[in-house]
């Protein structure tokens, strides 16, 4: 059985297995959130919301393969086939949220801060579900050492051949499942705004690396950029943007901060390109070179002598990826490129938490 092929009937409505995950999730989601009293009324023109964008934003971007001769406007309409993105799914969810709150005369910023976590325990199930599916693999894994689960998983076998693919599903829901765990722990103590800043750009970084890992094409803009890939940089982004709005930091940690993004979102974008294109190699080494030293640096000035103990290992861990580029192995171990865009992303979540993290104080 499929996750499109129906576990139950009832006339002309279906119940998939990948729907039952979906409203799986949405429960867990649910029941996370259900405590906060004043956020219960908004709980389903969220959901509502969330479909209904996640749903739009797949039509407006989905391979054309998936577009019947009838056209996206018939797509739209067949909400029971499937099809959503998750940007797509979080912006319906926090405008309707954001509406919400301002009708029931409550603080946007503090009603997306307890939403957060029932939307990171949704994504988890929604990550299970892209497995049903036969979504969220990676690359085929010919390497015998490498073939057992969590590393990958047989996406087909028979009596002469097992097809083994990187499990990058599960690695996409074990990332949520460790930002919902800092959610909840953060919950009673981060001051207002603090958990959606830190679930959008933890969520933002894990995005960009493992869904360049993935070799499904769904909402894929081109070969080599992923719609999410974007709304993840744009995100992140975002939330620098307005944490730095509403600090107002000095304006040699405004620089350090700006620098860092910059250095970094070359990084990733010369990463993406380096086996194509070959000569991009030098700036690659130099894009990776800037992140690690303005990373250290940016470390060192917020935190002082607590820095070093985030800054030295993270150059530390660069140099010797570097070492290792140019060097005439490179191409045998060519998937350690992964783990500089990994380091290069998370330079731009850095970035966003230390840019408050002086400051820190319970919601009031």
């Amino acid at each position: 059985m499929t996750s499109m092929e129906p576990v139950l009937v009832i006339g002309s409505f279906q119940v998939t297995p990948y729907s039952l995950i979906i409203f799986a999730g949405a429960l867990a989601g649910v029941l996370l959130v259900w405590k906060n009293r004043e956020v219960r009324p908004l709980l389903a023109p969220v959901i509502l919301g969330a479909l209904l964008f996640g749903h739009i934003f797949w039509v407006l971007f989905c391979p054309p393969g998936y577009i019947p001769e009838e056209g996206k406007g018939v797509l739209f309409l067949r909400i029971w086939q499937g099809g959503y993105t998750l940007y797509g799914a979080l912006a319906g969810g926090a405008l309707a949220a954001i509406i919400g709150a301002r009708i029931l005369k409550l603080r946007p910023l503090a009603v997306l801060d307890s939403l957060a976590p029932g939307a990171c325990a949704a994504l988890v199930f929604a990550r299970v579900g892209d497995w049903v599916s036969g979504q969220g693999f990676g690359e085929w894994v010919d390497a015998e050492s490498l073939q057992f689960f969590p590393v990958s998983y047989i996406t087909y076998q028979d009596e002469f051949y097992t097809d083994w693919k990187l499990a990058v599903w599960f690695w996409e829901a074990a990332a949520a499942a460790v930002i919902l765990v800092f959610l909840l722990l953060r919950a009673k103590r981060a001051m207002e705004g603090r958990q959606t800043a830190l679930f959008l750009t933890a969520l933002g970084c894990t995005q960009i690396l493992l869904e360049q890992m993935r070799m499904d094409t769904f909402v894929r803009l081109n070969p080599q950029v992923r719609f999410s890939q974007l709304a993840a940089m744009a995100a992140i982004l975002a939330v620098l943007a307005v944490i730095l709005i509403r600090r107002k930091p000095e304006l040699n940690k405004l620089m350090l901060i700006c620098a860092t993004v910059v250095f970094a979102a070359l990084g990733v974008i010369f990463a993406e390109f380096v086996f194509d294109k070959p000569q991009y190699n030098l700036a690659m080494e130099i894009a990776m070179a800037l992140t690690a030293v303005s990373m250290a640096v940016m470390l060192l000035v917020f935190r002082k002598a607590r820095g070093l103990i985030f800054a030295v290992p993270f150059a530390a861990a660069v140099v010797a990826l570097l070492v290792v580029f140019v060097s005439d192995q490179w191409e045998r171990i060519a998937p350690i490129l992964y783990g500089m865009i990994a380091l290069a992303v998370l330079a731009i979540g850095a970035a966003v938490y230390l840019a408050g993290a002086e400051k820190e104080r319970p919601q009031a």
